[in-house]
Order: C-alpha cells, then structure tokens, then sequence
C-alpha cells in the first residue's frame, strides 16, 4: 500500500483545521435609515477560547446608485480641522464614515489625496499604496489597483491610495502578513453595484483576508475586492442609522490626516 497520499492528506489536515472560521451575524438586517444597510459579524475559530476566542467586524454596506465616497481634509501640520470623526461625518451630511489612508509623521498624506477637488501628495508606489479608492467627476464610486489607476480616464474629484489589497477577483491576495493582528478598517465591493465600510477587531491582514472572502462571510453578496486602509490607531467608524436608532461611533485614538464619508450622489 502507498502510504504517500494518506500522509499527504494528513499532513494537510492542521493547516485546513486553522483555517476554519465560524462566522455569525450579531445584527442584521435593513438600518432603520433603510437606504443603508448595518451589519455586525461575530468571527471565531473552532475550539478557540480566552480574550479573543471571539471578534467582531461591523459593516455599511451601500449601493452606488444612492452614495459615493467623499473624501475630507482633517488639516496638515499642526492644524485640525475636525475635533472627532463624527464631527466630520456631520459637517459633510455622511452617513456613514471611516478613518482614511496613511500618513507620514508632519501629517502629509501618504501617496496621492484629492478631497473636493484639490489635490494633495503625489501618486505614490508600495504595498500600502498599491490600490485607489475614488469618486470620479460623475460621482461614481471605485476601488482600483494603482495599475488600473488613470486621472485622464477617471478625473476624480475625491481620491485616497491605500492598501494593501486583501481581496481581488474574489480570493485572497497571497502574500498577506501573519504577524501585527490588530484592529483594522477597510472598503469592499461585490463587483456590481453594493461597496462597505468596515471596521474589525483585531486580525493579522492575512486573516482578515481569509475571513473577507469566505464564502459564508456574505452569503447574499460575494466580496470582489476589498482594500485596507490605516489600521490600528488610527482606526474610526460612523454610521447614522437613522433617528429611531444611535449612530455608530468609534473614534479613532489618534488624530489623522483624512477621513472616508459615504455621502448621497444626489444631495
């Protein structure tokens, strides 16, 4: 008997086992702002037990037809403009937010921004600068890789470059760091019509990436692309559900340079 395939197979077996998430929906449902969408996903592992046996990732999920994304300048140098993210959500009439790209230490953007227009940074390279989040001139929404990326053929009136990509064509970018679990945000889109905001308790972007394209994630819409953003720290979530619900709010511990809104494309 050729034991070859049988040890193949169970030396395969631990790495699969790791692999499992068990993924349940805390909230569900339309926001009582029924032009949104509010979901929170409790993620766990099979046999996993202490502090973080269990975490959360929270969503806004909208569709394009309704919202963009908006892009807002929270101030360079020493000056800030907004005093929490949910004063800039509000300033701008979003309904729903994040925190945005990376930043050097004096505040300047990390790679290209351009909010209402006015263009900060320069179009950069890297892995945390390999993907796009933009609003074109028709205020179509977009999330890009930099290779796809073109100002004449998209003339944005909103941008922030990013990254890396946890998600694309439906599978998990390889490559992906092990190491650094931590709390994270990022935008995802189904290939149609329907983008999300997300926020996730702490993960490694391999894991958040397994997680994100697993096809019991999103049964209903499965994620095409999803692209990270700042992490950590810097890490801030807003959602209006509406005036017979509290809004979602989770500041950032650190003040950042710019903030992501979902805004109507016809106020």
């Amino acid at each position: 008997m050729n034991l070859f395939p049988l040890l193949f197979l169970i030396s395969l077996f631990p790495a699969a086992l790791v692999a499992q998430w068990k993924i349940e929906d805390q909230v569900s449902g339309p926001s009582t702002n029924s032009q949104i969408h509010f979901e929170r996903k409790v993620i766990s592992r099979p046999g996993a037990s202490g502090l973080f046996s269990s975490r959360r990732i929270n969503l806004v999920w909208f569709n394009q037809a309704d919202f963009t994304f908006k892009i807002i300048d929270n101030g360079a140098g020493g000056s800030t403009t907004y005093a929490s993210l949910a004063d800039a959500m509000k300033a701008h009439d979003c309904i729903a937010g994040s925190n945005g790209g990376f930043f050097l230490k004096d505040f300047a953007p990390s790679g290209l921004m351009i909010a209402e227009g006015i263009t900060t940074g320069a179009f950069g390279t890297g892995g945390l600068l390999s993907g796009v989040l933009l609003s074109s001139n028709n205020r179509n929404p977009y999330i890009l890789r930099r290779t796809e990326y073109s100002a004449s053929n998209y003339k944005p009136t909103d941008l922030v470059q990013s990254g890396p990509f946890l998600v694309d064509q439906g599978v998990t970018v390889k490559g992906l760091s092990v190491e650094n679990a931590r709390r994270r945000t990022f935008v995802l889109h189904d290939g149609g019509k329907i983008f999300a905001l997300g926020l996730s308790d702490s993960f490694t972007l391999a894991e958040l990436g397994e997680i994100l394209s697993d096809p019991n994630f999103s049964p209903g819409r499965k994620i095409h692309r999803a692209l990270n953003l700042d992490g950590g720290t810097s890490s801030g979530f807003y959602v209006d559900r509406g005036s017979s619900a509290s809004p979602v709010i989770v500041e950032p511990f650190k003040r950042v340079r710019n903030f992501i809104g979902v805004v109507p494309r016809n106020p």
